[in-house]
């Protein structure tokens, strides 16, 4: 069943600083990064996709294929994330919920967006939040109450800024995806990955060896 009320939006307009190159087409078993995170996208209930780019915006275009997703160009990438968020809320319209994916988190599985969709309900939890052995990941799902607030955001602040005011409106998800963990945002953790995809080691055991390796994702 399509969530239809909800509408997913990919935040893909960084300057990718940390990598070196976009990562929205870094290519990963010859496909660019972000069309690898559509297509997952693709293959959920997700009804609605809005993909906001900045940096880069026009190579971007050339290079991913987006299917039936929308695309909208943030001018002010350079400010911070909280203004693709704000981008993509405008550019998304009236819905009741949206779900926050990270372009650089390819490996989130169909399953798990299906899960965070059906664990919203109007009226219900208004974040709803995966969590992967104890740790908290990504995508989020806000509720369309919490718009006002998104748009009080700014810099680099994220929707998280959200979290302690509203910790009793959090609902959180178990989820059996190390792939809610994985954001690339340096080069050996692309070259480990490279590594794991050419030893034919399962993907699943490769992602969570990039987990178990990030001290920033350790419990």
């Amino acid at each position: 069943m399509r969530a239809q009320h909800t509408v997913a939006i990919v935040l893909a307009a960084g300057r990718s600083s940390r990598m070196g190159t976009p990562k929205p087409l870094i290519r990963i078993s010859g496909r660019p990064l972000l069309e690898l995170t559509l297509d997952a996208i693709s293959r959920s209930d997700v009804a609605e996709v809005v993909v906001v780019l900045g940096h880069e915006a026009d190579l971007v275009r050339k290079e991913v294929f987006f299917g039936d997703a929308r695309v909208v160009v943030n001018p002010d990438y350079a400010q911070g994330l909280s203004t693709s968020i704000r981008a993509g809320v405008r550019a998304a319209g009236a819905a009741a919920a949206y779900l926050f994916v990270l372009a650089d988190e390819p490996f989130v599985s169909p399953t798990t967006y299906d899960a965070i969709l059906h664990a919203w309900r109007p009226h219900g939890p208004r974040l709803v939040i995966p969590i992967y052995r104890g740790l908290r990941g990504n995508p989020v799902l806000v509720d369309a109450s919490l718009v006002s607030e998104m748009e009080t955001l700014s810099g680099d602040t994220g929707f998280r800024a959200l979290f302690p005011a509203h910790a009793g409106d959090i609902r959180t998800v178990d989820v059996d995806d190390p792939g809610i963990l994985v954001d690339l945002d340096h080069p050996d953790q692309l070259s480990a990955l490279e590594e794991g995809i050419k030893s034919g080691r399962p993907m699943k055991e490769t992602l969570a060896r990039l987990v178990g390796n990030d001290p920033e994702r350790r419990p």
